[in-house]
C-alpha cells in the first residue's frame, strides 16, 4: 500500500475505492438520465447526483473524473427531459427546479471542471 499523504483517500486503496465510488455514481447518472428522458418521467436525479460528484471532489478532488464532454452531456440531457416534462411538474416547483438545476451546473463547472484538466 502507498501512501502520499496524511489525509483520508491519501493511500492507493482509499484512492481507489473513492474513485470506484464516483464512477459508480456517474453510471446510475447516466442510465437515470436515459431511463427518465425516454419515459418521460417528471421526476429525475441528473442533478442530485452531479451534486454528489461535486461535494466528493470538494473532499477528493484527485478521486473525480468528470470531462467536459460528460458534463454537456448531463446539461442537455436535463434540458431534454425539462423541456420533454415541464407541463408534467407541479407549476409551484417548475420555475424553481431549473433555477435549482442551473445554479448546480454553474457551481459543477466552476469547481469541478474550473478545476479538473481531465477532459
Amino acid at each position: 500500500m502507498s501512501y502520499w499523504g496524511p489525509q483520508p483517500a491519501d493511500n492507493d486503496f482509499a484512492f481507489t475505492d473513492v474513485s470506484i465510488a464516483v464512477g459508480s455514481i456517474k453510471e446510475i447518472l447516466f442510465k437515470g438520465m436515459r431511463v427518465v428522458i425516454e419515459k418521460r418521467y417528471p421526476e429525475q436525479a441528473m442533478v442530485s447526483l452531479l451534486r454528489c460528484i461535486r461535494l466528493i471532489f470538494k473532499e477528493f478532488p484527485k478521486a473525480v473524473n468528470f470531462s467536459h464532454k460528460e458534463f454537456e452531456l448531463v446539461k442537455s440531457g436535463f434540458a431534454e427531459w425539462y423541456g420533454l416534462v415541464n407541463d408534467k411538474i407541479p407549476a409551484k416547483y417548475r420555475h424553481a427546479i431549473l433555477e435549482s438545476a442551473e445554479s448546480e451546473f454553474a457551481a459543477f463547472g466552476s469547481e469541478v471542471l474550473g478545476r479538473n484538466s481531465e477532459d
